[in-house]
């Protein structure tokens, strides 16, 4: 038996939590791990969506009755939120916590109407916080809906939870259990990793060749009926039978533009601090980008490169730099792939078009972009 002890406290001695003592019992800590339920998902695309997608964060509405519900709704919100931000699910994504959750439709209308594609609202039917000092449970409901239709695009449903334990005395060995500082965050984050993952198979953003060539295709406008690669993307139904072909009225002018408007995408393309110098890790990128230009599908096509910078520095000095940033683009494209300087045009917008507000370093980290689009 001695043996058995000695053998359990040599094992122990090499873990960071142990701690021998000579006098004293010794103890080793054990941290408390989140235990999640499987992931439910109730509805999610069956195609992969390709595209730069922005996303609206509503506060989770905590249908239970607690004390001060509407604020750890806010805090859940918010930890989902920057969960996804760090793992880049969409390349735009912003939580507005000064909103308040009435009802599907009216956050529809605000999503809609400030210009996002997609609205993440959540519900939470269970919420116990026992801290450091009892267990805690959390039960997530996540949603999210395109803005154009209302149409539902996922739903998720998952719990966690964190269990405090009773210590364990072994005679020469006490084992204690630990609860972490914040057992509320660790169950939030847990959750929302395990969220994203059928995400990240559904919403990829433009860092392939296929990706790009879907994202700069021209919508067919031939067949008015037949819904666009964007809107096939939300679609998680089997394709509807082909409606009965009838007799239309010409296009007007203003019809056929709008039908006809140029598809864009953002690329993260990375450059040197105040420089229009493309760092080494954004080769890559753009070498995808390069393959797409030449591909069957777009190799007639003119191009439109745009530079955007975020509100560091004076709007002048961003403007000039965002041109020179779209000028180091295009040449990079021109030197190293078959590709007529004439086929490329390049603009710059400095700080005028942001795709979120420079508020914080990851947000200034998106609006510091290069946007391709075909050239009307």
């Amino acid at each position: 038996m001695k043996k058995i002890l000695l053998l359990i406290v040599l094992m122990l001695s090499a873990c960071t939590h142990f701690e021998p003592q000579i006098a004293t019992q010794s103890i080793y800590y054990e941290d408390a791990d989140v235990q999640l339920s499987q992931l439910m998902v109730y509805s999610r695309p069956e195609k992969p969506h390709y595209g730069p997608l922005s996303a609206m964060f509503y506060p989770f509405h905590v249908t239970q009755t607690i004390e001060k519900g509407s604020d750890w709704g806010r805090l859940i919100a918010k930890g989902v939120w920057q969960n996804w931000t760090s793992l880049q699910i969409f390349p735009s994504m912003v939580y507005d916590e000064t909103l308040y959750y009435r009802g599907l439709e009216e956050a529809l209308f605000t999503a809609r109407s400030r210009g996002y594609d997609l609205l993440v609202v959540g519900f939470v039917p269970y919420l116990y916080l026992g801290h450091t000092m009892d267990d805690s449970a959390v039960t997530i409901q996540v949603k999210i809906y395109e803005t154009k239709r209302g149409q539902m695009v996922c739903s998720f449903e998952q719990s966690g939870r964190i269990e405090k334990k009773m210590d364990d005395d072994f005679v020469i060995v006490k084992r204690q259990h630990r609860m972490p500082d914040s057992a509320f965050y660790n169950i939030i984050q847990a959750i929302a990793t395990d969220m994203a993952v059928p995400l990240t198979s559904w919403a990829r953003y433009e860092k392939n060749t296929q990706g790009m060539i879907s994202g700069l295709k021209p919508d067919m406008v031939e067949l008015p009926a037949s819904p666009t690669v964007q809107e096939q993307s939300f679609a998680s139904q089997q394709d509807a039978p082909a409606p009965k072909m009838v007799e239309q009225k010409p296009a007007t002018t203003a019809t056929t533009a709008a039908e006809q408007k140029p598809r864009s995408i953002n690329l993260a393309v990375q450059f040197d601090s105040d420089s229009a110098v493309i760092k080494p890790e954004s080769f890559p990128l753009i070498n995808e980008l390069g393959k797409a230009l030449i591909s069957e599908k777009l190799k007639n096509k003119r191009i439109l490169i745009a530079g955007h910078t975020d509100s560091d520095a004076s709007p002048e000095y961003n403007l000039k730099l965002s041109k020179e940033r779209a000028e180091a683009v295009k040449k990079y494209l021109t030197d190293n792939f078959p590709i007529p300087p004439a086929r490329i045009g390049t603009t710059g917008f400095g700080e005028e078009q942001p795709l979120v507000p420079n508020t914080t370093k990851y947000n200034k980290l998106l609006n510091r972009r290069v946007q391709v689009s075909i050239a009307p």
